[in-house]
């Protein structure tokens, strides 16, 4: 008995995996096997498919969500950026902070993308459940994405989730 007791407590409730999405153009390290689904989301007055592929441990949500836009244009790059913003900023009740970053692509040697960073605090819906969302939106070629980490209850509450917030966000690489 004692000996399953350790076992339990020595069992990782990480387990890290490093996904290749060719059909998405990236890389990233999830923490259990991730699902996938699709939805669509409006984009300079069009509906356009968002996949999203997504890995949940305890309360908290890792997830990349990918849009092939039309064209390879910095318009169509800039509306998805704020379309997704946009998105992401209405999921929760509370104030936003944003802040400019970069993203580094996979190449080799890799290169900086402009991008943004949101994080906020507050309720979901109509759950009155803590909820902290972390995400970065980035759009490069054809592509643009979302990394979003949403923790619910306890974990939005627990300071010690951010090393695993920052090493999923940090592990994200678009090709």
């Amino acid at each position: 008995m004692a000996a399953c007791v350790l076992l339990m407590a020595c069992s990782p409730k990480y387990d890290w995996r490093t996904v290749h999405s060719d059909e998405g153009a990236y890389t990233v390290d999830y923490p259990a096997k991730p699902t996938a689904e699709a939805r669509p989301i409006a984009i300079n007055g069009q509906r356009l498919p968002m996949t999203m592929q997504a890995a949940s441990i305890d309360g908290t949500l890792f997830a990349i969500g990918v849009v092939v836009l039309p064209a390879d244009d910095p318009v169509w790059r800039q509306q998805a950026v704020d379309a997704l913003r946009a998105g992401l900023s209405a999921n929760l009740k509370g104030n936003v902070a944003v802040r400019d970053i970069a993203v580094k692509t996979a190449a080799q040697p890799p290169l900086s993308l402009p991008a943004v960073e949101l994080v906020t605090q507050g309720a979901g819906g109509d759950d009155p459940a803590p909820r902290r969302l972390t995400a970065r939106v980035v759009a490069t070629g054809k592509h643009a994405y979302q990394a979003v980490v949403l923790e619910s209850g306890d974990a939005a509450l627990d300071a010690r989730q951010q090393e695993q917030v920052e090493q999923f966000l940090a592990s994200f690489h678009p090709y």
